[in-house]
């Protein structure tokens, strides 16, 4: 057999062992999934507390409002308010650049990013270090602060990533119900929905933040998260019926709110979470903050941010540096 053969013959042998041998891990690390999440929610959570208004703030997004100077990554960060106390959810990528978007855009909004004074608590679902803050490690529903808590870590088995777990922080609002805020939004979402309804007895009324629902992303700047973060085998991208099944899973909650990030969304899904609920739909962009108040139970978008002071609390996730 010619040489050119014998090469290829090898070559194809090597990538078809690759691809089994991708194809039994992933087959594990989803049984594996499977099995950890439910014993995370055993206990549940008692005198959670109510404020009467959150703000959500998105400093780090792939989308920003025109001529405003921010930049955008196909990362996320927010910015949580509630009960005079602040959250950082998530921090973007944080990397690659002497300003990291979330430096630059939180310097233009006016939002002050240092940790101080030192041992600020980092609520993180695996062991972390950081020079200045006091690292707490989650495996279960935890109170942080009134009215806010972070779910336990949710798995979740990628074909080409691996397995990877995320925290989802909720905040219950007076007069409206829980606010769920996801990041990357990898873990399905019958798990985001049924862990919250499990460990609090108070209805879900808002979902804020990342869904992963990259569809039809060719032609689109969105392929690595539509590859690399595809939570099925490769023969199988992320489409239609996912969103449909997401949407139906929402609406069966009687959401009065849906805002999607756009770090994983393509413009596809915009238009079919706008086609389905309508006025109930936002889509996140950086430096727009989303007020849910108590009052009359309104939602308000602010198109440019508010000045905020010192963060009272910082907490960080993995799975989006993945992406």
């Amino acid at each position: 057999m010619p040489r050119t053969k014998v090469l290829a013959v090898r070559t194809a042998a090597v990538g078809v062992a690759g691809m089994a041998a991708l194809a039994g891990r992933y087959a594990r690390g989803t049984a594996r999934a499977d099995r950890s999440w439910p014993g995370q929610v055993e206990a549940r959570l008692r005198d959670l507390g109510e404020v009467d208004k959150v703000s959500i703030l998105p400093l780090v997004e792939r989308l920003t409002p025109s001529g405003g100077g921010l930049h955008g990554e196909p990362g996320v960060s927010y910015l949580v308010s509630a009960g005079g106390r602040r959250v950082l959810f998530d921090s973007g990528l944080s990397g690659g650049r002497p300003e990291s978007a979330l430096a630059h855009n939180a310097r233009l909004l006016g939002v002050r990013l240092a940790l101080e004074p030192p041992g600020v608590p980092a609520y993180v679902p695996t062991l972390m270090r950081h020079p200045r803050a006091d690292i707490a490690v989650t495996t279960g529903p935890r109170v942080i602060a009134p009215a806010m808590a972070v779910l336990p870590p949710l798995p979740r088995m990628l074909f080409w990533a691996g397995y990877i777990t995320e925290q989802a922080l909720v905040v219950n609002v007076r007069g409206f119900g829980l606010v769920l805020i996801s990041g990357c939004g990898h873990p399905r979402i019958e798990q985001m929905l049924g862990i919250t309804e499990r460990v609090l007895d108070v209805p879900i009324r808002a979902v804020v933040g990342g869904l992963h629902l990259p569809v039809h992303a060719a032609g689109t700047p969105l392929m690595p998260q539509a590859v690399i973060g595809n939570p099925h085998p490769p023969w199988r991208p992320i489409g239609e019926r996912d969103a449909k099944h997401v949407m139906d899973d929402v609406e069966a909650r009687g959401l009065r709110l849906i805002a999607l990030s756009g770090h994983d969304s393509t413009p596809w899904t915009f238009d079919a979470f706008t086609r389905r609920f309508g006025d109930r739909y936002r889509t996140l962009r950086a430096g727009e903050e989303l007020q849910i108040t108590a009052a009359n139970a309104g939602i308000v978008v602010h198109q440019s941010a508010p000045t905020v002071g010192t963060l009272a609390r910082k907490l960080r996730k993995p799975g989006c540096e993945s992406q």
